[in-house]
């Protein structure tokens, strides 16, 4: 297989990292981010620290990239409710891609894979969401700015031709010890409860190498056009309540589930997420390995 010139932008990040380290032994790996990993254990990767709102930063991008991961951006949480952020979510998840796209216009791209996420859906009362099916209503603004910034790759896919695949992602686990999940687990383990607070929400999960695993199969084929893709296990979204269940099972544990006291914060988490992974497993010839109890079992046999 030909060497390929990978740049990922904003790839110090742990799922950045986790995808280098299974990329870095058959390709040339130029990392792009405006604050560049320490300590980091692989030798020959080059690095380019750079802003991408800084015109002088982006010159520094090599004029040989075949591919391009793009995973910069400023993520969710309560913060994304609040108006006074808005700004700040246009800035980075939709004036950096504005500034990189048309830092990269003289270079003979061959495909872009960006990741967005679940929260560009909003809530859904009955039925299963499929890709593109409907427009999309984000509730909150981190949704907002990833579903202007998919507008924003599809116009320049548009003008440019360039194959783009959009990942729509949820909460992904297996990257560090304080996910959702491996949190629950921890205090689980040590204090035999699970403190909840009360939502309605339903969550979902995909695994780190089920996502590595797309990224690779995204990356070996690149006459795709544009494609948004639900990037989904095949579990049915979960409340916190059955995951605190499901672990009590494996663990075979009596475990004591308290509810923290209501506090009067608006939820930023869609209700009812059930997202359709059908079309994806065709298009890519793709099956998620990791379900959500095979999650909760590596989790617990990783923590021991």
């Amino acid at each position: 297989m030909k060497t390929k010139n990978i740049l990922v932008v904003g790839g110090s990040g742990k799922i950045g990292k986790k995808l280098i380290l299974s990329l870095y032994k058959k390709n040339k790996i130029f990392l792009y981010d405006k604050n560049l990993p320490t300590n980091f254990p692989l030798k020959g990767i080059n690095f380019i620290k750079g802003d991408l709102l800084i015109d002088k930063d982006l010159k520094k991008i090599p004029k040989k990239i075949d591919t391009i991961f793009f995973l910069a951006g400023m993520t969710g949480g309560p913060k994304s409710m609040n108006i006074d952020n808005l700004k700040k979510y246009l800035d980075y998840n939709c004036e950096s891609l504005l500034s990189f796209l048309k830092s990269i216009k003289k270079i003979k791209i061959k495909k872009i894979i960006f990741t967005s996420t679940e929260q560009v859906y909003g809530n859904i009362t009955q039925g299963l969401i499929r890709n593109n099916s409907s427009e999309p209503e984000p509730i909150n603004y981190y949704g907002v700015s990833k579903l202007i910034a998919e507008k924003i790759l599809h116009n320049f896919y548009n003008k440019s031709k360039v194959n783009i695949d959009i990942l729509r992602i949820p909460r992904v686990v297996g990257v560090s010890n304080n996910d959702l999940i491996s949190n629950m687990i921890t205090t689980a383990k040590k204090k035999n409860k699970i403190y909840l607070k009360k939502t309605k929400v339903k969550f979902n999960f995909i695994h780190i190498n089920d996502l590595l695993n797309t990224f690779h199969i995204c990356l070996s084929k690149y006459k795709t056009d544009f494609r948004i893709l639900n990037i989904f296990n095949d579990s049915k979204p979960l409340t916190l309540k059955d995951i605190a269940n499901k672990i009590r099972v494996i663990l075979g544990k009596k475990l004591k589930i308290n509810f923290l006291p209501k506090k009067n914060i608006i939820e930023h988490n869609p209700l009812n997420l059930r997202i359709s992974n059908v079309d994806t497993k065709k298009k890519l010839s793709w099956k998620p390995l990791f379900g959500i109890d095979k999650i909760i079992r590596e989790i617990i046999n990783i923590s021991n």
